[in-house]
């Protein structure tokens, strides 16, 4: 059986560092090493590989087709050592090695990245964002897919796992565009007259637990949409009525764009909560649920930049 050829992170180092700096010479002053510790350990690398790694027959050294091929594939691979090894620190220092935060559509992810920027500073954690909607989001969290979850307060979901800290309470809206025919209707809040028009939705993303439909009635037809913006959207343009949280439509009520169905004794009341689970409390974790009720709070007090 033939000997595998080894290849050592200090031999792709040292081929990285001679095609940044031009030559042997200058490669081995980066590296703090004596030319002829360069020259020896490419030497000892071909003869591993049985592979003619630079050539040597013109004016100026340069790299073979097998060289360019090394040199690509042994970044990658520095770069995933480099990335071990930081990730191996923070476990130990008590970071997770990643971090996961599902917003039910109503609250849109963008609102998260100074929380994302003030933790990036802190720590290697890799952030990852997900949307999620009605049930879906608790199946994430419960699965183990979230780590903390922004959402609706839901009853149905309760488990004894799951911890939950109250951020703000927020007013749900029955809204149309202002030429949308509801508003010639005597009593637009009777089901047989909501029945008549077209609701439009965001589709429950839950692949086990029970889907769930919020504010719209069995026999009335929808358009399915998959964003809280699209919602908007489409509602801005005529296609439906529908219920939205009024801070994200504030602007579109004041401004004539939308307007809302019945009076404010129609308003829905609903908490928007953070939930989490006991286990696994990491660094990032603990940091988000101190951080994050006091962030959510403020950008729904005084929305900015609500649509990206």
């Amino acid at each position: 059986m033939s000997k595998k050829p080894q290849l050592s992170l200090e031999a792709l180092r040292i081929i990285d560092a001679i095609d940044r700096c031009g030559s042997f010479a200058a490669a081995a002053h980066h590296l703090h090493k004596v030319p002829s510790a360069i020259t020896y350990s490419i030497q000892k690398l071909e003869e591993e590989l049985d592979t003619m790694i630079f050539d040597r027959s013109g004016h100026k050294t340069q790299f073979t087709k097998a060289g360019l091929f090394l040199l690509e594939q042994g970044r990658i691979i520095l770069n995933t050592a480099d990335e071990l090894g930081q990730t191996v620190q923070a476990i130990a220092s008590g970071w997770e090695s990643q971090f996961v935060i599902v917003c039910e559509a109503i609250y849109p992810q963008h609102l998260l990245f100074p929380f994302i920027e003030e933790l990036n500073e802190q720590s290697k954690t890799q952030i990852i964002l997900r949307t999620e909607v009605l049930s879906g989001a608790f199946e994430r969290l419960r699965s183990g897919d979230a780590d903390v979850l922004i959402a609706i307060d839901a009853p149905e979901h309760e488990s004894s796992e799951n911890m939950k800290k109250r951020i703000i309470g927020l007013e749900m809206v029955f809204v149309a565009s202002p030429s949308h025919p509801i508003h010639q209707e005597k009593f637009p809040f009777l089901d047989e007259v909501r029945e008549k028009y077209q609701s439009v939705v965001i589709s429950d993303t839950a692949k086990n637990f029970t889907a769930l439909t919020k504010h719209v009635l069995p026999k009335q037809s929808r358009l399915v949409v998959s964003s809280l913006a699209d919602k908007r959207l489409a509602i801005l343009a005529g296609l439906g009525i529908a219920t939205l949280p009024y801070y994200y439509v504030k602007d579109d009520i004041q401004a004539g764009r939308l307007k809302m169905l019945g009076s404010t004794e129609d308003i829905i009341k609903k908490d928007l909560m953070l939930f989490w689970k006991r286990d696994n409390m990491g660094k990032a974790k603990s940091i988000a649920i101190q951080k994050l009720p006091k962030l959510i709070e403020k950008t729904l007090r005084t929305p900015q930049n609500l649509f990206g």
